[in-house]
């Protein structure tokens, strides 16, 4: 069974900020409502806005043997590619498009190589890409160090120097966490996040974060604001008070917030 990474676009500071609620009372709601509306971003787009390690197959191609189309997959790095010959050097292919990410085809140097992508038995799954996928890897210095030498791939408890945020997703050496609490410079993190591998970490590591798009963050925090201000909606459709009325949405796009649409609609992946 994989496990279940948490991947906010927002913090709960932002949501807060967003709402007007200075207190922490209702931020068990408030943190449900930011993971549901990053998941309707992540479904809505077919994307992720996090980098994501994982090894993803392919079959292989059937007319151009030497150009291999990602569908359905955003393309950031590539740590090993294999097919059905055994392993392909880096060498030996670009990504496409050229001098941009992600990249959504990888094309064989077939002058260096010698071929073109092949299979043994069946083309199904014969291409094997390990590396990182998603829209971005954007990541920014959060300005701390490790208080304290992280000596167990199992500790959530994690000193991280500084003031963190529940949601953010940090990166010490090359292990992703996600912050689900804080308490002073004690972040509580969940280990090996995004695909990497929980290791020990040197007290004086650099702590970064990840951070999406800005405008992905905010159609976030505006769609968990939304499920919040319209909770008790329940299944009112509408209601009238004198001259002045209020409709509530029950579901489909008309229920989320313009400003969210529109940024989620220019993610949205375009089919081959």
């Amino acid at each position: 069974m994989a496990l279940v990474t948490d991947r906010w676009y927002c913090t709960l500071d932002a949501l807060r900020a967003e709402i007007g609620d200075e207190t922490t009372d209702n931020d068990a709601r408030l943190g449900r409502y930011i993971a549901q509306a990053s998941r309707w971003l992540e479904d809505y787009t077919e994307r992720t806005f996090y980098p994501v390690s994982e090894t993803k197959h392919f079959d292989a191609p059937c007319r151009d043997a030497d150009r291999l189309f990602l569908e359905y997959a955003d393309l950031l790095t590539v740590d090993t590619l294999t097919d059905g010959e055994g392993a392909i050097a880096s060498g030996n292919y670009w990504l496409y498009p050229l001098n941009l990410t992600p990249a959504h085809s990888i094309v064989l140097d077939t002058t260096a190589l010698g071929r073109g992508f092949r299979y043994a038995s069946t083309p199904q799954r014969a291409i094997a890409v390990a590396g990182q996928w998603g829209w971005c890897a954007d990541y920014i210095s959060t300005g701390h160090v490790l208080g304290a030498a992280i000596s167990t791939t199992t500790a959530t408890r994690i000193d991280v120097g500084g003031t963190a945020e529940v949601g953010m997703m940090l990166l010490v050496d090359d292990e992703a966490m996600h912050v689900s609490a804080v308490s002073g410079a004690i972040a509580t993190v969940q280990r090996g996040a995004l695909g990497t591998t929980a290791a020990t970490h040197s007290s004086g590591a650099s702590v970064w974060m990840y951070r999406p798009p800005a405008d992905v963050a905010l159609a976030v925090s505006v769609l968990a604001a939304s499920y919040n201000n319209t909770r008790a909606a329940g299944g009112i459709k509408s209601e009238r008070i004198e001259d002045y009325s209020i409709t509530y949405a029950t579901g489909g796009d008309e229920s989320v917030p313009p400003v969210t649409l529109t940024v989620a609609k220019r993610y949205r992946r375009i089919g081959p």
